[in-house]
């Protein structure tokens, strides 16, 4: 071989040999988008829409009305107390406000403030033993509930599974009516009215779900109690008396948020 030949071999191998080479390297695999993880962590604005039960039992509308008309003549005291249930029901609506902060572990706590308008009412007749056959109807209505509680959970992706407890506030109207028809006949009629603001505690459970992007739906259920109250019911021609009231809540409501920010 002479050195032309020789010359224009060499140079053919070193055209071919790069791109071999080349072909023989691993492929780098394309770099993978950066997905952030969803999270809990952020403040909401919402509202709700429900059913609310209650129940209250009422100590001692007879006394109230018998005493204060002065059936049994002067210094006369009805015999003992007679409680009466009284149950409610209604319609419940309203808003909530809150924020959540959601830990590595998808554990979430947080707090939240809610308000309620109702149209809970109930009523229940009750006789009157010392004028009969006069009766008394007491009529319990309740327009508004408060609450603040705290919620703890966890975050299952775009699910919340969650408790919460707090206090609780609830807006009452009492009132006994009737008219004294028996024993006497006068026909008087009687009308007690009283207004009152109870203070409770709340327990509840619920899920959350978050449906699109800054919106989530949520189903809870929540139960509250007043405790023992006791009321001053005034009538203008019969004059003030005492009531007592215990008071239980349930409620099932159906709501949606709509998170402000730091939602992800």
């Amino acid at each position: 071989m002479n050195k032309l030949s020789f010359a224009t071999a060499t140079a053919l191998v070193l055209v071919i040999a790069p791109p071999v080479r080349a072909a023989d390297l691993p492929l780098k695999a394309p770099a993978t988008p950066f997905v952030e993880r969803f999270t809990w962590t952020g403040c909401y604005l919402g509202a709700h829409v429900g059913g609310a039960w209650m129940r209250n039992s009422v100590t001692d509308p007879v006394l109230l009305v018998q005493d204060n008309a002065n059936l049994g003549g002067p210094g006369f005291t009805t015999v003992g107390p007679t409680t009466v249930g009284v149950n409610q029901d209604g319609v419940v609506a309203g808003g909530q406000i809150g924020c959540d902060y959601q830990f590595p572990q998808n554990f979430v706590l947080g707090i939240e403030g809610a308000a309620s308008g109702g149209t809970m009412k109930g009523s229940r007749v009750v006789a009157l033993p010392d004028s009969p056959p006069d009766t008394a109807l007491v009529s319990v209505k309740t327009d508004f509930v408060t609450a603040l509680t705290g919620r703890a959970g966890y975050a299952v992706d775009h699910w919340l599974f969650y408790a919460r407890g707090g206090v609780a506030w609830a807006n009452s109207k009492y009132s006994v009516t009737g008219t004294f028809n028996g024993g006497a006949g006068l026909g008087l009629p009687f009308d007690f009215e009283g207004l009152s603001i109870r203070t409770g505690w709340t327990v509840g459970a619920g899920a959350e779900w978050a449906f699109a992007q800054d919106w989530s739906a949520r189903l809870e259920y929540d139960y509250y109690d007043f405790g023992s109250h006791t009321a001053t019911m005034n009538d203008i021609v019969n004059g003030p008396g005492p009531l007592s009231f215990k008071t239980t809540m349930q409620t099932v409501k159906l709501g949606v948020n709509f998170h402000m920010w730091g939602w992800q």
